[in-house]
């Protein structure tokens, strides 16, 4: 292979260099941003001036966006006129090609092209057939399917089919050396079977997924010479950006039409020194042994470089959006600014909320980001309660939510009258209408969402799916509820919605006979398992600032890239320079790996002038600021004037209050800009007490009562305050009526429980949804398994059987509690059976042997610490042989090591209960994981008593003052019964 650089002299476009590149075949190499893509647009320009019908060029690009910039490349640079362009990426051209060629490959020339989203929907409505015997479900079938799906798109890509894999499957079978390998093998075998099983349902649809065009083009081409030879023919040249981002499936394309047309053209990635992956080089070499390559060493693309160490991701958020907001201010365009994002999906929340707070537009890209966003929440919430009455979570989002708009506290009596009478929560709001616990202006909110839901439900098993969901965005009013509001992402959120209706569409075309249920069910199942959509692409963001997963940026061009993240390691290399001024590295500092990422130290260590800029969490953030609050209120003043308004048209009996408040909103605006714009060095007191002078000579009575109990003025004078203060001002005037639903003992104390501080150390929203709303949840079958194991366990020690009959009697009280249970006989339920039996199994093998006795079992505890109440339950006590005592807690989930337990709560408070409760001192106390067969110590320390006091007074002062704020986490929001409903989830 001959190589020679042709930007030595660092001009991209000279004649020489265009001459030179009219060889063929050749592959390019150079770095990101050394004018590759320019190079091959060019040569597409330059074949068609030297009289080559551009139609008979094949162009590729790696991804949909990659492809559009190349397509608008070469029609820019093309001057005569043109029949058609091939010039599109991997999926659109390989779909083309095979439908062209549909009946010589022996299918059907309307076959579907099935996305992940839509495989993922259609075996789970097969799960019961699947072979999932050896694989753990856990109670989430959506996410396991999701995972497998990836990996059968993995396999086809590098053309290993269902025959290989199970081949390969039982030579490891046979090879295998102990019982692990052995179920490993066994676990692919079965593996196997389902990618067998996943093709055999596709092909009895008349489908194909991704992977199975480039399987079936490469079949067509070996099988028929024919279309071989009518395809080199067709396409004088080929030409493909990008390389390494293509796949063996995909190469053997090339494979095919090489020997019958050579003209080839590949566009490689390299290092600054010209080397790129030896595999597709040596992949070259083999399929063009003459070929020639060259070598751009030039790059075009030098932004300047800044480096970031933020102190956590909150910080690293605000600094983000706060220069953003300098760039949009000193002229430059939002849709020119991206941010990257190794996890869009866990990521991209608190990078929104930044965005938002400075009035920024803000369009988040990725598989699950449509389903953040709020307005497509509402929808969804609203779909999925019609379907499904029991939805709790759903159904408080839908009576939350404009335009119904329950007040908090009326919700928590709704939720507590639902579980008291044990109904659903569309039930529950019948039985309310007739409780005198509502005032009128509740019953007539919960008239509406009744009234609403009656419609809507008497509609939804008689429309089609894509029609009832767009009937239903605008019955319920969430179009017209964003058409005049003032923030700048106001068409992102339209486009939202008009995006879910386009999903409805797709999947109405793929299933002509399905109902909205399914399509609900669909929609749930590819928002749980974090899956992309198909069904309509993703519509552009003009304006808004772009938020990108790293791995979609290859290819695209930004003014100004902030790449975030960069504490942990991740394919940043991947992301080659997509800004042309300016690129901001950004790391937390003490990060997961306790350092900065590979790519971040490389890129500073070649920056030696570079100096690390410093970034802390602003403690209130920016909107704190005058003129942030003011675009805040401005959204809350729009928002009321338009419930107001349709309040008027339909008067009803707190109309008046809602006008007035409406009123108020627009007067503290109107404060807001005079103390914005206010001359000279006046404090902010004494103007506050200014305008509230010249406002109290306008407002009505109502309306200075609205003002007066607005938590605006002590918001801006506490700015420097502590978070805890203002919190407590704002939740005290917003949420007053919770306080009667606060968990309390009859003598008026708070009631909490190791759970319930654990919960609210979690996450103190997750606790008022749980504790104070108390939101009806059906239990998950991990749940239910752990119930049963624990009663269980309480029956076998509380009536010891015969000796040598204690592991039948475990195993009798064992089926008939899985009997009563309800459980069935589906692969998940079937594997925490087996599970089940071996731990009881091992259970009494420890048993046997233990010298320690249990005394107690499911002992209770309730006693004092400062002003409130703990209690709770132990679920053995166990007399150990020197006389002391043993506190333990099953555990049926996953395992903790002992340096994990180091500063574990709910052991330390039973051994604090012990003493205060029981007098006695406990001398160990542990968990035994019975699937694991392993009893887990959790270290004693000398100030654990003062620990959990210490908790249970900062736990308590947090529910008593109402301080509910969410803490997102990935770890704890991807597995919340709460997810729906809150506002933490959103974008």
């Amino acid at each position: 292979m001959r190589q020679s650089d042709l930007t030595a002299d660092g001009e991209a476009d000279t004649p020489r260099r265009e001459a030179a590149l009219a060889a063929a075949p050749l592959l390019v190499l150079g770095a990101a941003g050394t004018g590759k893509s320019e190079l091959l647009a060019r040569r597409l320009a330059g074949l068609a001036a030297a009289g080559t019908p551009a139609g008979r060029v094949l162009v590729i690009g790696a991804r949909r966006a990659t492809a559009r910039r190349l397509r608008d490349r070469c029609e820019a640079l093309l001057e005569g006129p043109y029949e058609e362009l091939w010039v599109a990426c991997w999926e659109e051209i390989g779909e083309r090609l095979l439908r062209e060629h549909a009946e010589a490959a022996g299918l059907d020339p309307f076959f579907d092209v099935l996305g992940r989203a839509e495989r993922l929907a259609v075996l789970l409505e097969r799960l019961d057939s699947l072979p999932l015997r050896r694989h753990e479900i856990r109670g989430n079938p959506a996410g396991l399917l999701a995972r497998l799906l990836a990996r059968i798109d993995t396999l086809k890509a590098e053309r290993i089919g269902p025959t290989t894999l199970a081949e390969m499957a039982e030579r490891e079978v046979e090879e295998a050396g102990d019982e692990a390998a052995h179920e490993s093998a066994r676990r692919e075998i079965e593996f196997a079977e389902l990618y067998t099983a996943h093709d055999r349902i596709l092909a009895e649809s008349g489908s194909l997924d991704r992977g199975d065009v480039f399987l079936a083009l490469d079949c067509l081409l070996v099988e028929r010479p024919d279309v071989r030879a009518a395809l080199a023919e067709r396409f004088a040249e080929v030409i493909v950006d990008e390389l390494e981002e293509s796949t063996p499936a995909q190469r053997a394309l090339f494979e095919g039409l090489a020997g019958e047309n050579p003209r080839q053209v590949f566009a490689l990635e390299a290092d600054a020194e010209g080397s790129a992956d030896p595999a597709l080089e040596a992949w070259y070499r083999d399929l063009h042994p003459g070929g020639d390559a060259i070598v751009l060493e030039r790059r075009f693309r030098e932004p300047r470089l800044r480096f970031w160490k933020c102190a956590n991701e909150r910080a690293q958020a605000q600094a983000t959006a706060r220069e953003v907001e300098h760039l949009l201010a000193g002229g430059a365009r939002a849709d020119g600014i991206c941010v990257l994002l190794a996890d869009p999906t866990r990521e991209g929340g608190a990078i929104a909320a930044a965005m938002e707070e400075r009035g920024i537009p803000f369009h988040l890209a990725g598989p699950t980001a449509l389903f953040q966003r709020a307005e497509v929440r509402d929808a969804i919430a609203w779909l999925r309660v019609l379907a499904d009455p029991d939805d709790s979570a759903a159904a408080a989002r839908a009576l939350t939510r404009p335009p119904v708009e329950l007040r908090p506290g009326d919700l928590a009596r709704l939720t507590t009258i639902a579980r008291r009478r044990k109904l659903d929560m569309v039930a529950g709001c019948e039985a309310a209408l007739d409780s005198p616990q509502f005032q009128p202006e509740a019953r007539e909110r919960i008239q509406t969402f009744l009234k609403l839901y009656g419609n809507a439900a008497a509609a939804m098993e008689e429309r089609r799916a894509d029609v009832f969901v767009r009937r239903l965005i605008e019955a319920v009013g969430l179009r017209r509820q964003r058409l005049f509001a003032a923030q700048p992402e106001v068409a992102e959120r339209l486009l939202g919605l008009s995006r879910l209706a386009e999903l409805a569409t797709a999947w109405a075309r793929r299933e002509p006979h399905g109902s909205t249920r399914g399509f609900v069910a669909y929609l749930a199942a590819v928002a749980e398992a974090g899956v992309e959509p198909t069904g309509g692409e993703e519509p552009p963001a003009p304006g808004a600032v772009v938020g990108l997963a790293l791995g979609a940026v290859k290819g695209l061009g930004f003014d100004h890239v902030f790449a975030l993240g960069l504490e942990a390691e991740a394919e940043w290399g991947r992301i080659g320079w997509p800004a042309r001024a300016e690129m901001v590295l950004s790391r937390v500092a003490g990060g997961e790996a306790g350092a900065p990422a590979r790519a971040y130290a490389e890129a500073l260590a070649a920056s030696p002038d570079a100096v690390e800029e410093e970034h802390g969490e602003e403690l209130f953030g920016p909107a704190e600021g005058l003129h942030a609050t003011y675009r805040s209120v401005r959204e809350q003043v729009l928002e009321a004037s338009w419930r107001a308004g349709r309040e008027l048209s339909e008067p009803r009996l707190d109309t008046a209050i809602d006008v007035n408040r409406a009123i108020a909103r627009y007067l503290e605006l109107l404060k807001l800009a005079a103390l914005a714009q206010r001359p000279g060095e006046e404090g902010t007191a004494e103007a506050i007490e200014a305008v509230n002078g010249l406002l109290r000579q306008v407002a009505t009575p109502e309306q200075q009562a609205e003002l007066d109990a607005s938590s605006l003025d002590a918001y801006l004078l506490d700015s420097e305050r502590e978070r805890g203060r203002r919190l407590q001002l704002i939740a005290a005037r917003e949420e007053p009526s919770l306080e009667a639903f606060l968990p309390r003992r009859g003598d008026g104390r708070l009631s909490l429980s190791a759970s319930d501080l654990t919960l609210y150390l979690t996450c103190p929203l997750k606790y008022k949804f749980a504790r104070v709303f108390g939101i009806p949840q059906e239990p998950t079958i991990n749940q239910r398994f752990g119930i049963l194991m624990h009663n269980v366990l309480e029956r076998f020690h509380k009536e010891p059987p015969e000796a040598g009959d204690e592991l039948r009697t475990l195993n009798r009280l064992f089926e008939a509690g899985w009997r009563r249970g309800g459980f069935g006989t589906s692969d998940d339920e079937m594997q925490y059976r087996d599970r089940g039996r071996e731990a009881l199994r091992l259970y009494w093998e420890r048993e046997r042997v233990s010298e320690s006795e249990p005394v107690w079992l499911e002992r209770k505890f309730d006693f004092k610490v400062a002003d409130h109440h703990v209690r709770g339950r132990v679920d053995r006590v166990d007399r150990l042989p020197d006389g002391g005592y043993e506190l333990i807690d099953y555990k049926t989930g996953e395992r903790k090591t002992e340096a994990e337990l180091d500063s574990d709560l709910q052991l330390a408070l039973y051994r604090l209960a012990a003493r205060e409760a029981w007098d006695i001192e406990a001398a160990f106390a542990s968990y035994d994981y019975v699937l694991d067969a392993e009893k887990v110590a959790a270290p004693t320390k000398p100030d654990d008593a003062e620990r959990v006091e210490r908790t249970v007074v900062t736990v308590g002062e947090g529910v008593l003052s109402q301080d509910f704020e969410p803490r997102p986490s990935p770890s704890v929001c991807s597995w919340c019964d709460y997810r729906l409903v809150c506002p933490a989830a959103e974008s």
